[in-house]
């Protein structure tokens, strides 16, 4: 792939969820792109829409669940257009997807080995000699031990950590032209999630493999991302790069993140949380969905949706910036 070429390209995407309580949006309207090489991360808190938008790309969301809407194209290919079998030939060889439940996530009837070599085989021309020593050249650089005897075990017989990383090189195997990775270092303990971040960064440098990043580690994100979106109740409310997020955040939201965490910079006794929770499917109709949790909301935010405000490369969803009523 060449350098800076749009590997994905999210136009308009909308996903209703159909519940038992009816039909409710959980994306609305979202657009952003990837290009080749870039890292690009999805933030926010659980809820938030993130996983089922990773999960919409991949074509994981039935039509008995859900109705998409808007285009997902991937290269020159529009992938909410294509048939299941047509995306099977995707999956794995040019958009790979590490999922958040590892747990879940591997067949427990199958060992790992297999597990792996299934993408080799159906993916790729090699002898079962050669899918063989690719499987354990996988395991052994996504950090996992013993890898020639690992191959041969099943996935009850590992720890969550270990079952992450099979996951991991799953995912990889291919060196996928977009890897999707749903909080990739979940439950792996500092030095193996270094690890894992290091891999991915090979894999971006020598294959440049774009990543969608969907993490709430804003660690992660300082350590990972070229392009930060920050998503409230299935909207991009702020996108900006990883510097300007950090260093100049705009949406209240974005803000209230970041000083949801510690600081080695400034000594504090207490964290300063987001009051609330975010709204369920459907609870709210019209105006700014954060609206019940922000400080600085006027009477606007609660009727009228926000509009997008563009500053450069900065764009941000709400109404303070737009009327410039309110101070932050």
């Amino acid at each position: 792939m060449k350098q800076n070429e749009t590997v994905l390209d999210i136009d308009q995407l909308s996903l209703k969820l159909k519940t038992e309580r009816g039909t409710f949006t959980a994306v609305n309207q979202v657009s952003f792109q990837i290009g080749a090489g870039e890292t690009v991360a999805l933030v926010g808190e659980s809820g938030c829409g993130k996983s089922v938008t990773s999960l919409s790309i991949m074509g994981l969301i039935s039509k008995k669940t859900g109705e998409l809407g808007g285009s997902i194209r991937f290269k020159e290919k529009v992938l909410n257009r294509l048939s299941e079998r047509e995306m099977r030939e995707i999956r794995g060889r040019d958009i790979s997807m590490i999922f958040q439940e590892p747990m879940t996530s591997l067949n427990p009837v199958h060992t790992i080995g297999k597990q792996i070599d299934e993408v080799y085989r159906l993916h790729t021309n090699l002898t079962k000699q050669e899918r063989r020593a690719k499987t354990i050249e996988m395991l052994r650089k996504v950090g996992i031990p013993r890898p020639e005897s690992i191959v041969n075990e099943f996935p009850h017989q590992l720890s969550g950590g270990m079952k992450q990383r099979v996951m991991i090189a799953i995912a990889m195997a291919c060196e996928p032209d977009l890897l999707i990775a749903d909080e990739p270092t979940t439950a792996l303990d500092v030095t193996i999630q270094a690890q894992i971040l290091d891999l991915m960064n090979d894999l971006k440098q020598t294959a440049q493999t774009a990543i969608l990043l969907i993490t709430h580690d804003l660690g992660v994100v300082a350590e990972m991302a070229d392009r930060v979106m920050v998503m409230y109740y299935g909207q991009i409310v702020e996108e900006a790069d990883v510097r300007t997020i950090f260093a100049n955040p705009k949406h209240p939201y974005t803000i209230g993140l970041l000083q949801s965490i510690p600081s080695i910079e400034e000594e504090t006794s207490r964290l300063k949380p987001i009051e609330g929770n975010v709204p369920i499917l459907g609870e709210v109709q019209a105006g700014c969905p954060f609206y019940s949790r922000c400080d600085h909301a006027v009477e606007k935010c609660k009727s009228e949706k926000p509009p997008v405000v563009l500053t450069g490369k900065h764009s941000v969803r709400c109404w303070v910036y737009q009327d410039k009523e309110v101070a932050i």
